[in-house]
């Protein structure tokens, strides 16, 4: 089960950054080149980051421990569900009706989303309700960030394309970088089958989903 979600939480978090938050974040800003300095500052960083972990938890020079996937997907998923709340609270301040699709646009988009992101946490050696748990206190952060946004809409909108190309960059270089790997370690063809085919699903799943999404908005 951990294989079949790490294969569609691929094909997920690449479409979800390449055709949903960084176009979003460039239709916003106006200005491509700022927004991809953005993400590759982003990729950078998750880098720095993953090297930050990987020390912490050991000590030696050639070391075993090569998966940190699991806190960088909760660190960016937690930008990602910030500017969530932020794009929900503009929603409900334009009309209430559009706060209710928008709302369960997002909420649409997150089902995949989280599934995945649920699958690398177990991959990651946390328990199922240690995975659950941290996933909820993630998604949560979009609570705070749509009452406060309510209020001061214009401190937080200011920043939500480069939040956005942020948790672009995280999706990117967990996939590429944590997830892919994984798969390559089984040369059998039925299993490689299998991983194209799981990951060719979640874009589908989410290209559908963006374009309901956009089609909504």
């Amino acid at each position: 089960m951990i294989s079949i979600l790490l294969s569609y939480a691929i094909g997920v978090l690449l479409t979800a950054s390449l055709f949903g938050l960084i176009p979003e974040a460039i239709e916003s800003v106006g200005e491509p080149h700022l927004i991809m300095l953005f993400v590759l500052g982003g990729i950078l960083f998750f880098f720095i980051l993953e090297k930050i972990i990987i020390w912490r938890n050991c000590q030696d020079e050639v070391c075993d421990i090569h998966n940190a996937a699991g806190p960088l997907v909760l660190i960016g998923d937690a930008v990602h569900n910030f500017t969530d709340g932020v794009v929900i609270a503009a929603a409900f301040l334009t009309d209430f009706s559009v706060g209710i699709v928008v709302g369960l646009s997002i909420l649409i988009h997150e089902i995949p989303q989280e599934t995945g992101d649920f699958g690398i946490l177990l991959h990651g050696g946390y328990s199922r309700s240690k995975a659950f748990l941290l996933n909820a206190i993630s998604s949560m952060a979009t609570i705070p960030s749509a009452i406060i946004s309510y209020f001061v809409l214009d401190v937080f909108s200011i920043a939500v394309p480069y939040l956005l190309a942020i948790s672009a960059a995280s999706f990117i270089y967990i996939a590429l970088t944590d997830l892919t790997p994984q798969l390559h370690q089984r040369a059998n063809p039925k299993y490689s089958i299998r991983q194209i085919v799981l990951i060719l699903t979640g874009i589908t799943t989410m290209i559908l989903i963006i374009m309901l999404t956009i089609h909504q908005h």
